[in-house]
């Protein structure tokens, strides 16, 4: 955050955007999601992204590397031991479509399903040549996305990767191999044994047995195979590679408790725990219910009422609850932030030479928007929203500051079992499309005013510590507590009581 007033001139102007920014989403033009927000789930969710979800992968690419390199000699580069693991990855991809008679495994297909739908739908197909059919558009195939996760499970030997585990890397959640390197493709014993783990559910397949780099391989054979290797027929291969792929994201055997591994197996405990408590109460678990259970330990139930109901883990996850909830704060935080930019690039449409700060701020303060805050808040149509200060638009929402300040317990307690306020102001941004509207800075600064008392008021010194941690650099790093520290900095602890107009200059 920096003092933009400081600078501030009749002259000053920014600089003009000609399009209307999204509240979130994977544009992520502040950086809130591939830089702190990476950092927490590169923890919480050590080796697994969102772009790594599928189980089977994880026994396959051993799997696949002990193959490919038996067939290479010692001198063969890794691209050449890659280029034959994609092989067997595009028989794998090919072969689950047609044990599924054209469609994808149930539940999520296999990487380049899309591609391998189309090529079985077509007459004449049969055999194909797999080193000419491209099922994917990275070089490195289906492994490009798994690379960092393998290597950082300690599944490739020691000396072919480096260490990143303490580096002070910008982690992108889509690209956890960046940092990584790899210098062949050989296993090490915990790869070796996934790597058999996944040979005894394919033994016997025909497809073992030939070598698509000489001759094409029929539909039966990779058919055959796909019944075997594919995505869903892991459910029934617990006495083959389904066993140790849970020991593996269950860290079994890991030592300590203050490790990335250790974190994960305890966040899949956690989703275990969540999806028992959802299920008991008529829900799915998904990214909602999660984030209620984290961040309010409350579920919202699926009756006409919307009927609340208060959750309790055991003591044992209560730990990774609360970092799950930092992460929370940090998503909260990141529609919030993106709003508001959303508002400035809509208030500089039609401005090619730029808007003060002050002109901005105005914007945010019309007769629309006021019009529309009186509309769903305790405010009136004559209420200027700028000259508020954060804690009266917090009154507005039934939040009292003055006692939460001050540390009462019974304020805290009542702010803890009170409205679930941030999840009504995200849905009124994203959902019903204010960000859209003139009330849409307005009610992200609301967001980013309740997440900064719940942070400091239910938040413990342990976790508020550890999402420090996750900043790297102060400049760059967006984060709730790097927030707070600059507005204390300026403001000094009465900031809730210096007007919204002073605030939001500074922000």
């Amino acid at each position: 955050m920096i003092n933009l007033s400081k600078a501030a001139t009749d002259d000053l102007r920014l600089l003009h955007w000609n399009a209307e920014l999204p509240p979130a989403g994977t544009n992520d033009p502040l950086g809130l999601t591939l830089r702190v927000g990476a950092r927490l789930t590169a923890e919480l969710s050590h080796c697994i992204t969102s772009i790594t979800p599928r189980a089977r992968y994880y026994s396959f690419f051993p799997w696949a590397f002990q193959r490919a390199v038996g067939k290479c000699n010692d001198s063969a580069r890794l691209d050449e031991v890659v280029q034959r693991v994609i092989l067997d990855e595009r028989a794998m991809a090919l072969g689950a479509v047609l044990h599924h008679e054209g469609h994808p495994c149930e539940g999520g297909g296999l990487q380049g399903s899309n591609k391998a739908e189309t090529l079985v739908s077509e007459p004449g197909r049969s055999p194909i040549d797999l080193s000419t059919w491209n099922h994917l558009q990275a070089k490195e195939g289906g492994f490009a996305a798994y690379k960092g996760s393998l290597i950082n499970l300690g599944l490739f030997q020691a000396e072919d990767a480096e260490d990143d585990q303490d580096r002070p890397e910008d982690i992108d959640d889509e690209a956890e191999h960046a940092s990584v390197a790899l210098t062949s493709g050989k296993l090490s014993e915990k790869g070796e044994a996934l790597a058999q783990s996944f040979a005894a559910a394919v033994e016997g397949a025909k497809y073992l047995d030939l070598e698509p780099t000489q001759a094409p391989i029929t539909f039966d054979v990779l058919n055959e195979f796909g019944a075997k290797a594919g995505l869903c027929e892991l459910r029934e291969a617990d006495s083959f590679d389904l066993g140790p792929l849970r020991d593996l994201f269950f860290a079994v055997g890991i030592e300590g408790l203050e490790n990335s591994h250790y974190r994960r197996r305890m966040t899949l405990l956690l989703v275990l725990q969540a999806a028992h408590i959802a299920d008991a109460n008529g829900l799915e678990l998904d990214n909602d219910t999660f984030n209620d259970m984290t961040f309010y330990r409350r579920l919202v139930l699926p009756d006409e009422a919307k009927s609340e109901i208060a959750v309790s883990f055991p003591p044992q996850l209560d730990d990774i609850a609360e970092r799950w909830k930092i992460f929370y704060f940090h998503n909260y935080l990141t529609v919030a932030l993106e709003s508001l930019l959303a508002g400035v690039a809509r208030s500089l449409r039609g401005h090619p030479a730029g808007r003060t700060i002050g002109e901005i701020l105005d914007d945010f303060d019309d007769v629309d928007a006021r019009m529309a805050l009186a509309e769903h808040f305790e405010f009136k149509p004559t209420d200027s929203f700028q000259e508020m200060t954060p804690a009266r638009s917090l009154a507005a929402l039934g939040i009292d500051v003055a006692p939460l300040l001050q540390g009462s317990s019974s304020a805290v307690e009542a702010l803890r079992s009170g409205e679930m306020i941030e999840r009504r102001l995200r849905s009124l941004l994203v959902d019903t499309g204010f960000v859209r509207g003139p009330a849409g800075p307005a009610i992200a600064a609301m967001l980013l005013f309740s997440l900064a008392l719940r942070y400091k008021c239910t938040v413990g010194d342990r976790y508020q510590g550890w999402n420090r941690q996750k900043v790297f650099n102060q400049q760059y790093d967006i984060s709730l507590p790097g927030y707070l520290y600059a507005l204390d900095a300026q403001f000094g602890d009465d900031w809730w009581h210096t007007s919204i107009r002073e605030v939001m200059a500074r922000s």
